[in-house]
């Protein structure tokens, strides 16, 4: 009697080459052999770094969004069998679905994308694998993008093996269709997966409409107007790190436009309040133009109209790096008519923009550069012939020159531009010096290129007293202090503590130690010697002035004098 379909598609899994081999007991006893590993040398002996290669792709592969167990697993994301062994990369996605079949759990399988299809004989494998106890607590498996193999796969799989798991099976052909039964916010969606829904709908919509929580929001509504409410949007921050990890050696950066659709859809994603990696677009152009999309996007330009006659009061700004004037002029009295929510999201990105002009031997993108396409994003007047002579920015080196070449540097050196020449200056030629000279403009962060200094120390001078001349008016905050920090570990424990009432000859010598290290004004040796000496007349002239005296201490005086150095510290 010849084998059912069953026992056939049980053989299939065990079968060493084709699925139509017979069920005999010789096959079963040779290993399983993938199809496209013929040929190939096998992933896990090719090396010790197999399972590394695993575990790199298999945060991409599987992971977790939602706090309801939704399990999303990516086909864009199956790497190359020549290159990662897929029996590995099986037994690491069944151990991470072991952390949640105990409780009900749902699958979302974005089916779109893929480059790498796994043969039939490791799909069926895998599903031999799934025992009871996984697909027992799945509540869902929706199947987004499904093509005809993963159709033909999961109906031949559920309707044929398992009808119960099949009635589980749901097809969905958006993501606004997905996002009625799954929290879509809370997905990492692929960049594959957004490609292949604008073939079918231009946009996603919610269930229940969702305003914009980014683009074109006022920044003192997601900062505060002093930064109080949160830091930098997230837009802005994701964009930073991500191009600073990744894309500083890009060439074109900040200038190079992206997939004009892609960016429209990260866009979106970021107003609904999704998840975004922009580490899985792979594209440092696509994050730069998203943070000059959102400077442009904003209600209220960075530099408002009503700032414009203070851009063109600025002094003249000289190749001399002595010359402060102009540095000078944008700290002291632009920048502080910025809002702060303001100046502090210029900070941040004038910052990489330093940084990206740094590297400018390999991504050609110098400070003039990044001046040109950034400043016409920094502000929005109601004159824009006005606007465009405001981001002019003369004085620099083309986009095709090379920025190493001692004639750019000394063109863009020696020729002011006719408006600073003239006393008045350009947007643009502001925001190239701050590219330029950032350390300087922006004082209070700390410039990460200068050597830290190995010794430190504290140390305070002393304030003058008020001219009532009043004792109770030397506080602790007003007492001369030198400490070096080096010196700490030779301070011992009695010189940490106050002796309070008589004291023996151990704390004695203990203070008269003390005093030997440090050296002290008159006013402090005089207060030593009257806690260490309380009879003796012989007390070291001292004045409240901190000056010398040529006659005794009266004994009001020392009084006076000790009340202060033992009064509350």
């Amino acid at each position: 009697m010849p084998p059912n379909l069953k026992q056939r598609l049980a053989a299939l899994s065990l079968a060493p080459s084709s699925p139509t081999s017979p069920l005999s007991i010789a096959n079963l006893k040779k290993p399983f052999q993938h199809p496209w590993k013929r040929g190939f040398q096998d992933p896990t002996t090719s090396g010790p770094d197999a399972r590394d290669k695993v575990h790199e792709v298999m945060s991409r592969v599987i992971f977790q969004a939602g706090v309801d167990y939704e399990v999303i697993i990516s086909a864009s994301a199956l790497p190359d069998p020549r290159e990662v062994s897929y029996d590995i990369l099986l037994s690491r996605i069944l151990s991470y679905l072991d952390l949640y079949v105990e409780s009900d759990y749902t699958v979302v399988f974005f089916a779109a994308g893929s480059r790498h299809t796994p043969n039939w004989n490791w799909v069926w494998k895998a599903y031999r694998s799934l025992s009871r106890k996984y697909r027992k607590n799945l509540k869902r498996l929706y199947i987004v993008h499904s093509s005809f193999f993963s159709k033909m796969l999961f109906s031949l799989a559920g309707a044929i093996i398992s009808p119960k798991f099949f009635r589980k099976i749901m097809y969905i052909d958006t993501l606004s269709d997905l996002a009625h039964h799954v929290p879509l916010t809370q997905i990492d969606i692929p960049p594959a997966v957004y490609q292949e829904n604008m073939k079918h709908e231009r946009q996603i919509n919610m269930p229940i409409p969702i305003r914009a929580s980014v683009f074109g929001v006022p920044l003192e509504d997601l900062m505060g107007c002093d930064g109080e409410k949160s830091g930098i949007p997230r837009v802005v921050k994701d964009s930073i790190q991500y191009v600073r990890e990744s894309g500083m050696k890009e060439e074109g950066l900040f200038r190079r436009s992206p997939n004009s659709a892609l960016l429209k859809q990260v866009q979106q994603a970021y107003d609904r309040g999704q998840v975004v990696s922009l580490s899985t677009f792979d594209d440092p152009h696509l994050a730069s133009v998203l943070m000059k999309k959102y400077l442009r996007d904003l209600p209220t330009p960075p530099f408002p109209e009503s700032l414009y006659p203070v851009i063109r009061q600025c002094p003249v700004i000289s190749s001399d790096l002595s010359d402060m004037a102009a540095v000078t002029y944008i700290r002291d009295t632009l920048l502080p008519q910025l809002m702060p929510c303001v100046y502090i999201l210029l900070s941040h990105v004038l910052h990489l923009l330093h940084e990206v002009s740094l590297h400018s031997a390999s991504n050609r993108m110098d400070a003039h550069n990044l001046s040109v396409v950034v400043c016409p994003n920094l502000l929005k007047g109601s004159n824009s012939m006005r606007d465009v002579m405001m981001c002019t920015v003369s004085g620099g080196p083309s986009l095709t020159s090379d920025p190493l070449s001692p004639s750019s540097s000394t063109t863009s050196a020696t020729t002011p531009s006719k408006a600073s020449s003239e006393g008045s200056n350009t947007l643009g030629a502001v925001v190239k010096l701050c590219i330029q000279r950032y350390y300087e403009v922006f004082d209070e962060i700390k410039d990460r290129s200068e050597p830290v200094s190995s010794s430190r120390h504290l140390s305070r001078s002393p304030s003058p007293l008020s001219s009532s001349g009043s004792s109770a008016s030397l506080s602790k905050a007003h007492r001369p202090l030198s400490l070096a920090v080096d010196d700490e570990d030779s301070i011992d424990d009695a010189m940490l503590v106050m002796p309070i009432g008589p004291v023996g000859n151990a704390g004695h010598s203990s203070i008269r130690e003390v005093e030997r290290r440090t050296p002290q004004p008159p006013k402090m040796q005089a207060a030593s010697y009257i806690r260490t000496n309380p009879v003796s007349a012989n007390c070291p002239s001292a004045q409240l002035s901190y000056g010398p005296s040529t006659t005794s201490t009266t004994v009001p005086a020392r009084i006076s004098l000790l009340a202060v150095e033992l009064g509350p510290r």
